[in-house]
Formats: structure tokens, sequence, C-alpha cells
């Protein structure tokens, strides 16, 4: 075989061994477009949902811990057995 000739083998085998790392980055991309889409889908729901929600999270923090209990009180106290 010639130096031509084997060069042009050597060529076809770099050609597949391309071919094969394509065909697998594809079933990647692939892959990950899928994921992608179905964050997506998810991300809307999400959304979906929180439109739905009318009451904004900071009334259900005013509502569940009321601060009008807290006025006077000292808050600063050191001497709490919480402490």
């Amino acid at each position: 075989m010639g130096e031509a000739e084997e060069v042009q083998e050597k060529m076809k085998v770099d050609m597949e061994a391309t071919k094969e790392q394509m065909a697998t980055m594809m079933e990647a991309m692939t892959s990950m477009k899928k994921i992608m889409e179905a964050n997506a889908v998810a991300v809307a729901a999400t959304s979906a949902i929180a439109k739905v929600n009318l009451m904004p999270p900071f009334d259900l923090n005013q509502m569940n811990h009321p601060t009008s209990d807290m006025v006077g009180k000292d808050l600063g106290s050191t001497d709490s057995p919480m402490m």
C-alpha cells in the first residue's frame, strides 16, 4: 500500500471516529433539550399557580406573626430563658 492510500485509510478511520463523537454529542444535546423543555413546563405551571394565589407571601407572614402584640415589649433583653 502506498503512502497516499495509507493517508486515505487514516482519514477514513478518523472520519468514522468523528461521526461517532458527533452522534454522541447529538444524543447528549437532545437529552439536554428534553430536560430544558420539562423545566420550562414546570416553571410555567409554577407561574400559573403563583398568579392564582391572590395573597402575597408577606401578607401570610403578617397573619401568622402579628406584630401588634410585640409593641412595648423588650425584645433586646438577655434575661430570656430562651437564650
